[in-house]
């Protein structure tokens, strides 16, 4: 039988993350492990709250589609169109979703009386809690907990997992129109604010300022899974959570050999080479340079360890379509 608690233990042992909070609900329980009554960023989990904001206010079109699903051809950090040859692809966009939440004359606000109060998530806000549990940077300091306005509807709310299980719980009861899929990628599929994957499974990662979260549910069998750490490593131990769970959906995307070469656009840098990828790129929040090393795969456990190539000349590396530039 599956214990939670001896799941997380065995993945931080492994690890070495110090702060971990988890919850599973299944079967009309939740069991929890960690610190699960202390806040946590959730980085790009805001996203799906961000769409449930729009829908809940009647502010969803194909336009508003098209930013919440990463298909406005913008670049990650801008507004500014994608480079010629990844015209037309899907490519992971913050700026999308500063877009969509930019017609509120407070967003903040907006979400707190529209989707946090309703719900009853009263642990989840923007404001730093004084109980919070701080980022850890690869250098080992602890991250500044402040984070722009401007940013906000892509990301930077803090949350519980108990907080979490709530939240999911709602959407595997409603919101089908946000799960829907819009568009292929990485072997899977995007609806808007969450990955659509075989088996039912929708959900979405986050990281930000060293902080790495997953939110993940089954909304046939009412499963959440929410994992929240405070480093930048901790996707290594979400995977572990995730695979021990059984919870791996496979890909429907053919295996290929990796194209080796450098790729690049603005910040973010990829290098392709002997079967393993290194993306470099500035945290935006903290200012810190991030190196991650993984082998190339296009069915990894999770989403942010995939890697595809779309198009001769272009990976699509971290979310984002990336031309070849050596």
């Amino acid at each position: 039988m599956f214990s939670m608690r001896a799941s997380v233990a065995a993945a931080q042992e492994r690890t070495g993350i110090a702060e971990v909070a988890a919850a599973l609900h299944v079967d009309g329980k939740t069991e929890s492990a960690g610190a699960a009554e202390r806040p946590f960023r959730i980085a790009s989990i805001t996203k799906s709250f961000t769409a449930t904001l729009l829908w809940e206010t009647g502010r969803f079109d194909e336009r508003t589609r098209a930013l919440l699903s990463h298909t406005a051809g913008y670049r990650p950090e801008s507004a500014e169109p994608l480079p010629p040859e990844c015209t037309g692809l899907w490519s992971y966009s913050n700026a999308g979703y500063w877009e969509a939440g930019s017609g509120f004359p407070d967003y903040s606000a907006a979400l707190r009386e529209t989707v946090l109060e309703p719900l009853g998530l009263a642990s989840t806000g923007f404001e730093p809690p004084p109980d919070a549990v701080l980022g850890t940077l690869p250098d080992g300091s602890t991250a500044d907990p402040a984070y722009p306005e401007a940013r906000r509807p892509g990301g930077g709310l803090w949350s519980t997992v108990d907080d979490l299980v709530t939240y999911g719980l709602a959407h595997c009861r409603g919101y089908g129109e946000l799960h829907e899929p819009v568009a292929d990628a990485l072997g899977a599929k995007y609806a808007c604010g969450w990955w659509a994957r075989d088996g039912g499974i929708l959900d979405h990662e986050g990281s930000i300022g060293g902080f790495q979260s997953l939110l993940l549910l089954v909304p046939e069998r009412e499963l959440v899974l929410a994992v929240l750490t405070n480093s930048w490593r901790g996707s290594a131990l979400i995977r572990h959570v995730v695979e021990d769970l059984g919870l791996v959906p496979a890909s429907k995307q053919a295996p290929v050999a990796p194209v080796e070469g450098r790729y690049a656009l603005d910040d973010l840098e990829a290098v392709v080479a002997d079967g393993r990828v290194t993306e470099r790129e500035t945290d935006p929040v903290t200012g810190t340079r991030i190196e991650r090393r993984y082998p190339f795969s296009t069915d990894a456990t999770l989403m942010s360890w995939r890697a595809d190539f779309p198009r001769d000349g272009v990976a699509r590396i971290g979310w984002t379509a990336l031309p070849r530039v050596g």
